[in-house]
């Protein structure tokens, strides 16, 4: 099986299972939402946004340095993912032992205080999860890693209703939340034991390359995480729980979406990088058709949640969440910055050009925390959702410009533009009938779409089934 075909198993395969993954995960949303409230799913939401910031800063940028250097050094793959996890210990105990100490000094509830505390355990294991998805990803077996991840969810899904039955507490939900990603990343550790045994190994020489390695990917990655996380942050302690449960439930299903350009792009990233050193034909073929692939699943979305935002709301979490519905409508839009930017993301990666995106990313950065603090106070959730989109904006117009000027890589306007065109006219469709039954509206706006892209030829079916061009180490 040469790459282009363990790439599309892959990305068939991780689609599929994140089509499942996303179907758990909008009913663990549901169930939790329902059960716990709006104040308390905001304190819920609050816990794992503070731990979201610390545990990539603990991740480091190393998942994505680590796949690039075994990529170029297949054989060197047992001992960098083994210090890679030995270096994830060590971090641990100062990333998270320095996150729960600084909630001390922020203006939460005790409760969001001890979630913050039990929660690191969840933060742990997942990012110590990262080292097994290595070389899942390095070896385009992903497949094992989408089995553990669907098997994780169904699982959280069963934990979830049973501590709904029992009539359980916050704490026991985030306590659920730690043991399922622990039960996860043991089946990893299993499914890898079959090509060697993975255990922590502590050489401060193969550290030091890691980390100085990965600092410039890293940097970048915690200042998105910022951006992107800092805004309920600050709405906790300025507005409170209840803001927070009104922006977080929206924002929330979104998060679940943007696994889809991760997965995607992490299966591209060894490929393209490869690319890079060959030639920028070929690289810009890859990069052509991974936009145009993620194109095809964003634009439709942004259109047709733009009209259905509400009664999406109040069918996932419950009427209460009702207000959430004009939040989604702007937030999707950002989603949209997301999708585009991470194929732009990756390929500057691949490309190891990632130490050009720290002083605009640290100036966004800056730029964000300044706003929220600005907004926040006098527009609540109105004025975070707007700086968000504001944000991802100015990030994919950077990351475009150095994707354009520094790698020389263009993109084919026609093909994106008609993808642009079959959305809009489809979302122009749900708007006419938008009174109709949610379901019926979205059966409607898929065929319009389908018909559209049909229609238009925005993408050749092969490009779909292909996404990305085939390579050799003679091409």
């Amino acid at each position: 099986m040469n790459n282009t075909q363990k790439i599309a198993l892959n990305t068939a395969v991780q689609l599929v299972g994140k089509t499942v993954t996303v179907a758990t995960s909008i009913l663990i949303i549901a169930y939790l939402a329902r059960y716990l409230g709006v104040q308390g799913y905001g304190d819920y939401a609050t816990i794992f946004a503070y731990l979201g910031v610390f545990g990539t800063v603990l991740d480091l940028g190393l998942f994505v340095t680590a796949v690039r250097e075994i990529a170029k050094e297949p054989l060197k793959e047992k001992i960098i993912l083994s210090n890679m996890m030995g270096l994830k210990l060590s971090l641990s105990l100062i990333v998270l032992g320095a996150g729960y100490a600084l909630s001390f000094f922020l203006p939460y509830p005790i409760i969001v205080r001890q979630g913050i505390l039990i929660g690191a355990i969840s933060q742990l294991f997942m990012s110590l999860n990262q080292v097994p998805l290595g070389s899942f990803q390095v070896n385009l077996t992903m497949y094992k890693a989408t089995f553990s991840d669907v098997v994780g969810r169904f699982l959280l899904l069963g934990v979830i209703w049973w501590l709904i039955q029992t009539h359980a507490g916050l704490l026991d939900v985030v306590w659920g939340v730690a043991m399922v990603n622990m039960v996860v990343f043991l089946i990893n550790i299993i499914l890898i034991s079959r090509n060697y045994l993975l255990r922590p190994l502590f050489n401060w020489i193969e550290w030091r390359q890691l980390l100085m390695a990965s600092l410039p990917i890293g940097v970048v990655m915690v200042l998105g995480v910022i951006y992107f996380r800092i805004d309920m942050l600050i709405l906790a302690a300025i507005k409170g729980s209840f803001a927070v449960g009104i922006y977080s439930a929206p924002y929330k299903i979104l998060e679940v979406l943007l696994a889809v350009p991760s997965i995607f792009m992490s299966s591209v990233l060894p490929i393209m990088a490869i690319a890079l050193q060959q030639s920028t034909e070929t690289a810009n073929r890859i990069f052509q058709r991974s936009l145009n692939f993620l194109s095809l699943i964003v634009f439709p979305l942004i259109a047709g949640t733009v009209v259905i935002a509400t009664p999406v709301m109040v069918l996932i979490a419950g009427s209460d969440f009702r207000i959430s519905g004009p939040i989604l409508q702007i937030l999707i839009f950002a989603i949209g910055g997301s999708f585009l930017n991470s194929v732009m993301i990756y390929t500057i990666m691949a490309a190891n050009q990632q130490s050009r995106l720290i002083w605009p990313y640290i100036t966004v950065t800056v730029f964000n925390i300044a706003a929220n603090l600005i907004f926040i106070p006098q527009f609540s959730y109105w004025g975070a959702a707007v700086i968000t989109v504001f944000t991802e904006i100015l990030i994919l117009g950077i990351s475009w410009y150095i994707v354009q000027k520094i790698l020389k890589l263009s993109i084919n306007r026609v093909v994106v533009g008609k993808t642009l065109f079959s959305s809009v006219a489809m979302g122009g469709v749900l708007y006419v009938f938008r009174d109709i039954p949610i379901w019926s509206l979205m059966i409607i706006g898929v065929s319009v779409y389908i018909g559209l892209v049909i229609i238009t030829k925005a993408v050749k079916w092969r490009e779909i089934i292909r996404v990305i061009p085939r390579l050799s180490p003679n091409k």
